[in-house]
């Protein structure tokens, strides 16, 4: 299959599924309902936006839009902190997970997926710049964030622990950058390369995206009840190859293996044998 030709998701869940998608009016919500109803499964909409509204961080609310459900997609929550006040970002992000996963709970669902970031890791909103010192990044990359976002990130996964202790399989996504293939091309022709340094010139495509979210309702045997796992591109955001990058921006961090071509500073590979997941698609050929 071409790169970038669309396919359905590549997998099959029960015919009785109903899954509860949070945020389902935004970028990455619309695509991951998009991917579902292809599989032939039901959707039940949840977002502060559209016809028929819901407000996330009313547990009262969340509990009536998820009647039904058997799996939930939380995709909801202030994607930047750009322009919010600190405090109202950590209440929405942290009140609007708490009650999916409170309400799911509640209802008898054990299967959750939550949209967590490559944030995470403090590099895209520290108020002092913070670069990595070892790659390529995964799951075992300590976490030095000291901005609020990448903490609204931490909770998210804190509280998807908490479920799975109590008997819920759940999966957190660090997802990076969220982009079509043309938006991609678009950054990577024309953004300085020294912008994308902290991030490690990293994304993610948004078909690609949502499949994570798909495939993660039916994870493999490796999952372990809890898992939070990296999803980013295996190429940068840049025509300037990476070696010749991270000589340029980040000749400190310590490579734990070659860096050819394009390659992408994100190491997926748990992605692949958790839920099968790699990336498929390329800016390159949009």
């Amino acid at each position: 299959m071409n790169r970038n030709e669309p396919g359905p998701p590549t997998v099959t869940l029960p015919d009785a599924s109903v899954v509860w998608v949070s945020g389902s009016h935004g970028k990455l919500g619309r695509e991951v309902c998009r991917q579902l109803r292809a599989a032939g499964v039901q959707v039940l909409e949840a977002d502060a936006h559209g016809p028929s509204p819901v407000e996330l961080t009313d547990p009262d609310a969340v509990a009536r839009s998820m009647r039904g459900a058997t799996a939930i997609i939380h995709c909801a929550a202030i994607p930047s902190p750009e322009n919010i006040e600190p405090s109202e970002l950590v209440r929405n992000n942290t009140m609007a997970c708490f009650n999916a996963l409170e309400e799911a709970w509640l209802a008898g669902v054990r299967t959750a997926v939550l949209i967590s970031s490559g944030s995470i890791y403090g590099t895209a909103w520290s108020p002092d710049p913070l670069f990595f010192s070892a790659l390529p990044v995964d799951e075992s990359t300590p976490l030095e964030f000291v901005d609020p976002y990448a903490l609204t990130k931490d909770f998210t996964e804190r509280m998807g622990e908490m479920y799975a202790r109590r008997g819920m399989t759940v999966t957190a996504l660090r997802l990076h950058w969220i982009l079509t293939a043309r938006e991609a091309e678009h950054v990577a022709r024309t953004a300085d390369d020294t912008e994308g340094a902290a991030n490690l010139w990293g994304w993610v495509e948004l078909e690609d995206a949502a499949r994570a979210c798909v495939l993660s309702l039916q994870p493999r045997a490796e999952h372990r009840g809890y898992e939070a796992i990296v999803i980013a591109s295996d190429e940068t955001l840049s025509e300037t190859p990476t070696g010749d990058l991270l000589n340029r921006h980040l000749p400190d961090a310590r490579r734990k293996r070659d860096f050819d071509g394009h390659t992408g500073g994100f190491d997926t590979s748990r992605a692949a044998s958790v839920i099968g997941w790699h990336a498929t698609r390329s800016w390159r050929h949009p």
